[in-house]
């Protein structure tokens, strides 16, 4: 473990940290002792979640292997309840370290998607896919609401 040399990116106070605080409504689809699995509110595609730490870390670079081993083990099992759930084409994971990187929240957290080949983003990650489109209006296309999240957070709970 070692301290990031990225630039992060400007978030005071960071969500992730205040959504782990209970200061913010999320859909909560897992927690351990080490994480969360907390439903994304941008859905590129359905059933997109994050996994994340419940300690404060920047990047990969800030975790401690027992925090890595944790998230992973939290991937694969939300992963196989994708499966039973949406039952995707398969799964993209990803993780952005650094502005350079397009991270937008300065907490470690990992992307786990699933996909179809008929996807409207195509291959690989979907923040980059929707960067080449340059909609004005696609954040609007894919914010849910809170109940919206809560509902994808069940959808996905019931198959764990």
């Amino acid at each position: 473990m070692m301290d990031t040399p990225f630039e992060l990116p400007k978030m005071t106070p960071c969500v992730f940290c205040e959504l782990i605080a209970g200061r913010f409504d999320k859909g909560l689809v897992e927690e351990t002792e080490l994480t969360l699995t907390i439903v994304n509110i941008r859905q590129y595609e359905v059933g997109q979640v994050f996994v994340i730490p419940r300690r404060h870390a920047p990047t990969i670079l800030d975790l401690t292997d027992d925090e890595l081993h944790a998230i992973m083990r939290a991937v694969r099992r939300v992963s196989v309840a994708m499966v039973k759930t949406y039952s995707p084409d398969g799964i993209t994971l990803y993780n952005n370290n650094g502005v350079a990187s397009m991270q937008e929240v300065p907490h470690f957290h990992m992307h786990v998607v699933p996909r179809r080949k008929s996807s409207l983003w195509g291959d690989g990650p979907l923040h980059l896919a929707a960067l080449e489109r340059r909609s004005a209006d696609i954040l609007d296309k894919v914010q849910i609401d809170i109940k919206r999240e809560r509902e994808i957070a069940e959808e996905i709970r019931a198959q764990l």
